[in-house]
């Protein structure tokens, strides 16, 4: 496989589904994330904008705004939703679902930072 090419990577798999990479030959990189009904996963923002795009299923997406009200939206087959850097968010899975995320920065030009109300519900569904 040349360096022209996508690679993808099985990057986790527990109870909640798997998490894949797609290094992208430009430097950027993909995340496909199929996730289980009942799952929970995020629980942070990060420093680069986001495009979540729900290829299949459904997900009850969480979102804290800047003055600390919280949204939320059902996302479905085919729907994305944008995050701006800094927009904290979290995915409840209500059904078994495969969805893209697309950081704008390369692989390692940008970082996560946990929000611990989220984290810690998404920390204690992985483990239960």
């Amino acid at each position: 496989m040349g360096n022209s090419e996508p690679v993808l990577k099985l990057e986790h798999a527990d109870k909640r589904g798997e998490i894949y990479s797609i290094a992208l030959p430009d430097g950027h990189e993909l995340m496909l994330l199929h996730s289980l009904p009942g799952a929970m996963r995020g629980g942070h923002s990060h420093d680069c904008d986001e495009i979540v795009v729900v290829l299949s299923g459904k997900m009850r997406y969480h979102k804290t705004m800047a003055d600390g009200k919280e949204w939320k939206s059902d996302l479905t087959d085919g729907e994305s939703s944008f995050n701006p850097a800094g927009q904290i968010h979290m995915g409840t899975f209500l059904k078994d679902t495969w969805l893209v995320e697309y950081k704008l920065a390369k692989k390692g030009n940008w970082k996560q930072e946990n929000y611990a109300p989220y984290r810690a519900k998404v920390e204690a569904n992985a483990a239960g």
